[in-house]
């Protein structure tokens, strides 16, 4: 169970929640999107970028890029599950939130940890844009 503030501040979120499961099956069918890799300990994830990340999908959904939140942790240390683990080593290791973009099936850019203001997330629309833009 989720901590009080944790589940008010997710309720007003719009982000789609994915599984790993449905992550690979993306990565099979090739397409490009993006996850936002969270904990629900973490206060980066759950308060500070919440109130903005709605903003930053709303920018990358205009462009036809879907955004994804992927919470892989209810305790800190403690995964969800192997999958959970295992999906947060290939998109490049604890730091929460991570913002992953998948180019095609395959993981584009991953180091985008502790990205969670309203500047940052802006730039990092822009950033997956032009990176998104140089394949087409």
């Amino acid at each position: 169970m989720l901590p009080r503030l944790h589940e008010h501040v997710r309720q007003g979120l719009l982000l789609n929640e994915i599984t790993p499961q449905e992550i690979a099956r993306k990565q099979a069918q090739r397409e490009s999107f993006v996850v936002n890799v969270v904990t629900s300990w973490c206060p980066d994830c759950t308060v500070r970028q919440a109130q903005f990340i709605e903003d930053f999908a709303n920018r990358l959904n205009d462009h036809g890029l879907a955004v994804f939140q992927c919470t892989v942790q209810h305790e800190r240390g403690v995964f969800i599950s192997e999958e959970h683990e295992t999906l947060t080593d290939s998109c490049g290791g604890h730091g929460y939130p991570r913002t992953v973009l998948f180019i095609n099936g395959k993981i584009a850019d991953r180091e985008n940890v502790e990205i969670i203001t309203a500047q940052g997330l802006e730039e990092l629309a822009e950033s997956f844009l032009r990176q998104m833009g140089s394949i087409q």
